[in-house]
């Protein structure tokens, strides 16, 4: 399988990558030129043995054509894999372009795609977005689906073929909880004080992110802070606005953002749905829960499905059913709530168990033909 990954490969997708690499061949084309780029992934030689081998290429940079490799052709011709996975949403005419060249190999190229859009016609909609969805339909032979959502959102536009909802990960590897006798000493560094409870927030401070109502109810309970990561237009105002109670951190090196979740006590998202955007994952729902947090959430998207519990979730836009959210904390249950939501994010949501389902949703069409480690794909 040739992977065309849209972002920087970073040491925290290492498990995905040697887990689906057990199942098939796997090769990453990772744009050149990322801060963090296959030079962290150790040595080449340690990955070649495990099946799985990242190669930098060049990208077009600017606007949508970023996700765009223009040496797709000398890589399907080179490698000639029986999969070429994109990470790219099936409305873009990036995804036509790599999918058009898979096809037009001999042998064909099987094309898979990863959707995360949970909106049937979010406003931003366009022409060109309506016909490479039409145009993606005839060459995409199987799409992964992020959520619930975004599978019934391919099927309402149109999209017939075998859908597999997997969801996006987190790194367990990386994620992890602090030592019992570490803790203490993280949450003097990040100045929460023995009698507050940390809630932690990490992502875009932006408005759909919910912020606003979090930074509206908060002064209500004394003993709840807020420490946030992440930038945004949002970031310098509502921290500005509550003083010591909330605390905002700027963007965080992945230890630094691991730290902060490990200090904290719950892992916060009350995200707002709108026309163009709706929660997809909460991916730092996720990252937080494997680091000791319990994750408290509004109903957008994806969020109940991560914080499981009716009285881990609010009504988002709801300043009364967040503030009786916050007014029941800490929970009295909290053992048991953490342990049911790490179960959950174990299950469903770390990188080998998705990294599993991909290889099993891949294999499928192959029926009968286990592929053994090493095999090309």
């Amino acid at each position: 399988m040739l992977i065309v990954w849209s972002g920087a490969v970073v040491p925290a997708y290492r498990p995905f990558f040697r887990e689906l690499a057990r199942r098939m061949r796997v090769r990453v084309l990772s744009p050149r030129g990322w801060r963090h780029g296959s030079r962290d992934f150790g040595p080449a030689g340690d990955w070649a043995e495990s099946g799985c081998e990242i190669v930098e290429t060049a990208y077009l940079a600017g606007g949508g054509a970023r996700y765009l490799v223009p040496a797709l052709p000398w890589h399907l011709w080179t490698y000639r894999p029986r999969y070429l996975y994109v990470m790219d949403e099936i409305d873009r005419a990036s995804l036509a372009w790599h999918a058009l060249l898979a096809r037009l190999c001999w042998p064909p190229v099987r094309v898979v795609n990863y959707s995360l859009q949970n909106l049937r016609a979010p406003r931003y909609y366009r022409w060109h977005h309506r016909l490479a969805t039409f145009v993606n339909q005839f060459l995409i032979s199987r799409s992964i689906a992020a959520s619930e959502e975004a599978d019934a959102a391919l099927k309402d536009n149109g999209y017939t073929g075998p859908t597999r909802v997997i969801p996006l990960w987190a790194s367990e590897s990386w994620f992890r909880p602090a030592d019992a006798a570490d803790r203490p000493g993280l949450r003097r560094v990040f100045g929460i004080r023995d009698e507050e409870i940390a809630l932690v927030f990490a992502g875009s401070m932006a408005e759909a992110k919910g912020l606003r109502l979090l930074a509206q109810v908060l002064p209500r309970f004394p003993r709840l802070r807020v420490l946030s990561a992440g930038q945004g237009p949002l970031a310098a105002e509502l921290p500005g606005r509550l003083g010591s109670r909330w605390r905002h951190l700027g963007s965080l090196e992945a230890e630094e953002l691991r730290s902060l979740y490990q200090a904290g006590d719950y892992v916060i998202l009350p995200s707002l749905t709108l026309p163009d955007w709706k929660e997809q994952i909460g991916r730092c729902l996720i990252e937080g829960i494997l680091c000791g947090c319990i994750a408290l959430g509004s109903d957008s998207g994806n969020i109940p499905g991560i914080t499981l519990f009716p009285k881990a979730t609010f009504r988002q836009g709801d300043a009364e059913s967040l503030g009786s959210l916050l007014a029941s904390l800490p929970f009295p249950d909290s053992d048991a709530v953490r342990t049911a939501q790490r179960r959950n994010v174990e299950e469903r949501y770390t990188a080998v168990a998705v990294a599993r389902a991909t290889g099993d949703f891949l294999l499928e069409a192959r029926p009968g033909k286990a592929a053994a480690p090493g095999a090309a794909a």
